[in-house]
């Protein structure tokens, strides 16, 4: 069987919309294929897997708060490499790209979890086995046509030369992300703490998050806030709730809890140019979590910041602590890339999207 994008099926009950399929290849085995199928439904966006060599069929979604930690719940029953054969509709990949794969079940070998490690990122999924015959085809929407806006407004400016300063202004502002200390100020849900004086008249601001919550569901807040416009997001010791670092082109974003109490979380953001010439500790951070800040920004955006800022002094200009190696290409940065992509979507067409190979 195959379902073409717009094809309108029913899962157990789950109404959903074919929006974009990925059919694939196991060269490990004997390039086994199989057909993953990108879903639009009332409970968010999903994929259904039909493996008809062994008659497997399974539904799934993302599951973020995995990351990595697979507890003895589960066990492995297949590994590989996943190559695309071909793919159609909206979906992020191109023919020949490839990922490691590792399925695992539960002891009742009813409920699955995946991991897909990609170029760019490592997805996780949870879901669950079910049957062919739960699987019913109701109906087909023509699927709408894209419009590349970057080619119709030429077509247009022609037509309307005296527009085109106003259209080059709206496109602008359609690519245009927010900064992160912009965001946490107008979301309304950050509360200003502090500020912090630095060297060359430079600032940092500290937002104190307004409800209990963990750094990870604060970082993913403000990804999610600036539509995953960053250049790496690290995490301390790649543990949840450890201070996270976010680095975009101008900013440098610390979440944090303060010393001795875990109920609250602190956002410190500056300009960049703030952390090149300054090594002040974040606002009640912890020792360690101030030697773990001052090495991950040497490490991740002193480089670049050097080039950018000649002629002006540096604070780490004679740093000789530790630094950092595993800079991004963890959880964060795939979860920012998959809302980066998903926001270009969203400004092209109707339609969303997810990067990191899907």
């Amino acid at each position: 069987m195959f379902y073409r994008v717009g094809t309108l099926l029913n899962i157990n009950g789950l109404s959903g919309k074919v929006i974009g399929y990925i059919e694939y290849v196991n060269p490990q085995d004997s390039n086994k294929p199989w057909t993953e199928y990108r879903l639009k439904t009332a409970k968010g966006e999903c994929w259904l897997s039909c493996d008809e060599v062994y008659d497997e069929y399974s539904i799934s979604w993302p599951a973020n708060n995995v990351r990595g930690r697979i507890g003895p719940e589960w066990h492995k029953v297949d590994e590989g490499t996943q190559v695309v054969r071909s793919a159609g509709g909206d979906v992020d990949v191109d023919p020949g790209e490839r990922a490691s794969f590792v399925e695992y079940e539960d002891a009742s070998e009813d409920l699955t979890l995946s991991v897909e490690v990609w170029s760019d990122g490592t997805e996780f999924s949870t879901g669950k086995y079910i049957e062919k015959s739960d699987i019913v085809e109701t109906g087909y929407e023509k699927p709408r046509k894209r419009i590349n806006l970057a080619v119709a407004w030429v077509i247009f400016a022609f037509v309307f030369p005296p527009l085109w300063i106003m259209g080059n202004t709206f496109f602008a502002s359609l690519n245009a992300h927010k900064s992160i200390d912009k965001y946490v100020k107008e979301s309304g849900k950050y509360a200003y703490e502090t500020s912090l004086s630095g060297n060359q008249n430079q600032k940092a601001t500290v937002y104190a998050y307004q409800v209990s919550a963990t750094t990870d569901e604060v970082a993913m807040d403000i990804i999610q806030g600036i539509e995953g416009d960053t250049e790496s997001v690290t995490q301390k010791d790649d543990t949840a709730d450890e201070e996270i670092a976010i680095l975009t082109k101008k900013e440098y974003c610390l979440v944090y809890h303060p010393e001795n109490d875990e109920e609250k979380v602190y956002v410190q953001v500056s300009n960049r140019k703030y952390n090149y010439t300054s090594d002040n500790a974040p606002y009640r951070s912890s020792s360690a979590g101030t030697t773990w800040y001052r090495s991950h920004y040497y490490s991740s955006g002193y480089s670049s910041d050097s080039s950018s800022y000649k002629g002006t002094p540096s604070a780490y200009s004679m740093y000789n602590g530790t630094t950092i190696h595993n800079i991004g290409n963890g959880y964060f940065d795939s979860y920012s890339s998959s809302i980066r992509q998903s926001s270009i979507n969203n400004r092209q067409s109707s339609s969303g999207g997810l990067s990191s190979g899907k």
